[in-house]
């Protein structure tokens, strides 16, 4: 079953060797960040700044570990209205029927 969990520091390092090359980072990130390719330290950092009381990054995983990563921003100053956004998945695990099916599900609950 997968799981959310708040993001953590050490997550980084997987969530970036899901960038396969320039033309996915920069239409993962909306060109949030300025080079290519990213560090650690550059998601953190860039995470660290942010409102923590209006952005949420979160940890998508399953028992065999990490399969995805996603932010979740209040866009209204109500706080209301909350976005989904910068959804990356690991494209190896996610090619596995077993996986597919449970996004499948993941996304007809969410959207």
């Amino acid at each position: 079953m997968i799981q959310l969990r708040p993001y953590e520091p050490r997550d980084t390092y997987t969530i970036i060797s899901w960038i396969g090359d320039e033309v996915a980072f920069r239409k993962w990130c909306a060109d949030r960040y300025k080079t290519y390719p990213i560090t650690a330290d550059d998601m953190n950092r860039q995470y660290n700044a942010a409102d923590h009381d209006r952005f949420f990054p979160m940890t998508a995983y399953d028992e065999n570990g990490i399969v995805g990563h996603l932010i979740l921003r209040y866009t209204d100053e109500e706080m209301h209205t909350l976005r989904f956004g910068f959804i990356i998945i690991d494209n190896k695990r996610a090619r596995s029927r077993r996986w597919q099916t449970n996004a499948q599900i993941g996304d007809s609950i969410c959207f």
